[in-house]
């Protein structure tokens, strides 16, 4: 008999987005008794219909730090704070709060491959359960990807591709994934976490329980705690050690490289950017962790033409280069598509940024974007903080909309030159969403041809 099935526990549920309508349905299936609340005052109408079908009455408005006394399970929706005082004060009288994952993983009868990071998390997920399929195995990707996990449950999958934010690990605490990553850490959520410590220690839940471990040798934020180390490797941009990933030179030509077997050109990869090579040297270590057929997966990283938003080239003038990054959503991302792309261009750089700055340090960025762009152009509530990071250089132009910095862009660009969609911040502010934001762009650009 599963464990929460045998307890006597009282469960609430927070939430009624996504993720708590998903843990209401899989409660409710299972005959588990739960309470639910949302903080808000209403729900959409398209979502009501659903609540009322599970039996479970929905009670919306302020929680009250008394509402959860006496409950032995909390489920948190990824999108609220443990910080919150209402789950302090739960947590104080003894109740345990976690969240979908946790509830996942005391159910999930497949391997996990659990994927992290500040940037790059979806590409990677996409790409190791697309390797996966290639080598026979009927493969998933989830988790902050999509469909929620928990729907997937009675689903005959035999291995669970998930990608977690820092939001979700904040309440995962046994998970036990097969193999787990920490792409990379850069300042992100500083509006929840307040400083790189807490940010850090959320990421880094990731490896607790895990099998196997893959790490970024170029980011010490990444590398697992000595605790932590089970079986592991690693990859980077130097030249690797037996069993990791990195790169080697042979007569002028960079390879990617496992130990000191030549696995192909890093030219040949089909996405733009060094970070994107940086990513597919994770995927190549987490499918040897998943003992995946290396050369089965070296042609699926090969054939790759990436996901929307993420550094996607888009059809414009044709003397010109456009890239839509909308999905950078925090400065680290952004840094690493102006820097990626630096080096693969002749022209010069133009950068589109702007929006919810989320509290974010723009000084590294402003660093960046000065040494690498001939102009920036700003969109967005929080532009200004980034056009004091700039120190007057480059030329800052502001817009009041996608249309007109694309229209900016094309008038500060000339030919050759390459112009980026990279916001480095939340989009919330002016769009329902980054794809929104770079649906948008996609169409201002397609509008000059």
């Amino acid at each position: 008999m599963d464990t929460l099935i045998a307890t006597s526990n009282r469960r609430a549920v927070i939430g009624a987005g996504v993720t708590g309508r998903s843990v209401a349905r899989f409660l409710a299936a299972r005959d588990i008794p739960f309470d639910w609340f949302d903080t808000r005052e209403a729900v959409a109408e398209i979502e009501l219909p659903e609540a009322g079908e599970l039996g479970e009455q929905l009670k919306f408005g302020q929680i009250k730090n008394e509402d959860l006394c006496g409950y032995n399970e909390i489920i948190l929706s990824p999108g609220l704070s443990k910080k919150e005082s209402y789950i302090l004060e739960a947590e104080n009288v003894g109740a345990r709060v976690i969240g979908d994952i946790e509830l996942f993983g005391r159910y999930a009868k497949a391997p996990i491959a659990a994927i992290t990071g500040s940037n790059g998390k979806s590409s990677v997920t996409t790409l190791l359960a697309e390797v996966a399929k290639a080598c026979g195995r009927n493969a998933v990707a989830a988790g902050n990807l999509g469909q929620p996990v928990l729907d997937l449950l009675d689903q005959d999958y035999d291995l669970y591709v998930l990608e977690l934010s820092s939001f979700q690990l904040e309440t995962t605490s046994s998970l036990e994934p097969e193999v787990a990553v920490i792409l990379n850490m850069s300042p992100d959520h500083m509006d929840r976490y307040g400083d790189m410590i807490a940010y850090h220690a959320a990421k880094q839940r990731i490896y607790k329980g895990a099998s196997r471990i893959v790490f970024n040798r170029d980011d010490l934020l990444t590398q697992p705690m000595p605790t932590d180390v089970q079986r592991f490797t690693s990859f980077g941009f130097d030249q690797p050690d037996l069993g990791q990933y990195g790169l080697r030179i042979k007569e002028g030509v960079s390879y990617v490289a496992c130990g000191l077997k030549l696995l192909f050109a890093a030219e040949d990869i089909q996405l733009k950017g060094r970070h994107n090579l940086s990513n597919a040297m994770a995927v190549l270590a987490m499918a040897d962790m998943l003992n995946l057929d290396q050369e089965v997966a070296i042609q699926t990283v090969l054939a790759f033409q990436g996901l929307p938003h993420r550094c996607e080239a888009v059809q414009g003038p044709a003397d010109r280069l456009w890239f839509n990054d909308s999905k950078a959503t925090n400065a680290g991302a952004a840094i690493a598509a102006i820097q990626g792309l630096r080096t693969e261009i002749e022209g010069r750089l133009v950068l589109i940024a702007g929006g919810q700055a989320k509290g974010q340090d723009f000084s590294e960025f402003g660093k960046i974007v000065s040494e690498s762009c001939a102009q920036v152009i700003l969109i967005g509530c929080d532009s200004e903080e980034i056009a004091k990071s700039l120190d007057n250089r480059p030329e800052v132009l502001r817009a009041g909309g996608m249309r007109e910095a694309v229209q900016l862009a094309a008038k500060a660009s000339r030919a050759g030159d390459a112009i980026l969609l990279s916001p480095a911040c939340a989009s919330f502010d002016q769009f329902s969403g980054y794809q929104d934001r770079g649906n948008q762009f996609r169409s201002a650009v397609e509008a000059l041809s």
